[in-house]
């Protein structure tokens, strides 16, 4: 079916009225695609949806939320191995949802303010 900008549809289907009445205050069919991001954004907030989709992963934010810390005390914390630990990391980093700072010896890891959005509930 093809809708028009005024939310009504061609052929044999016709919308419910309340859908109808939504559709023409969004804009129509074009204004709802206006409102959809880009394909490289929606990939974007997919890969940060698929880093915080692990539970580990989702310890390692609130770990971070509460302070930044360097993978000794993230290892200890989690029981993750090295090797696990750098992979769960290195998602997180990805996804633009952690960063690191060398503190002489140290990487010492916390939360962007991307991340930190999500630790809160204040994005997507």
């Amino acid at each position: 079916m093809v809708v028009d900008a005024n939310g009504s549809g061609e052929g044999n289907c016709s919308l419910p009225k309340d859908v109808a009445d939504g559709l023409r205050d969004a804009g129509g069919r074009e204004g709802l695609l206006s409102r959809i991001p880009d394909k490289d954004s929606l990939k974007e907030i997919s890969d940060r949806h698929q880093a915080l989709s692990d539970p580990v992963r989702l310890q390692i934010v609130h770990l971070l939320g509460a302070s930044e810390l360097c993978p000794c005390v993230l290892k200890d914390l989690t029981g993750l191995t090295d090797s696990k630990l750098s992979y769960h990391l290195s998602i997180l980093e990805k996804a633009k949802l952690i960063l690191w700072r060398q503190n002489k010896n140290w990487r010492v890891y916390r939360l962007t303010e991307l991340g930190r959005s999500y630790f809160e509930g204040k994005s997507i």
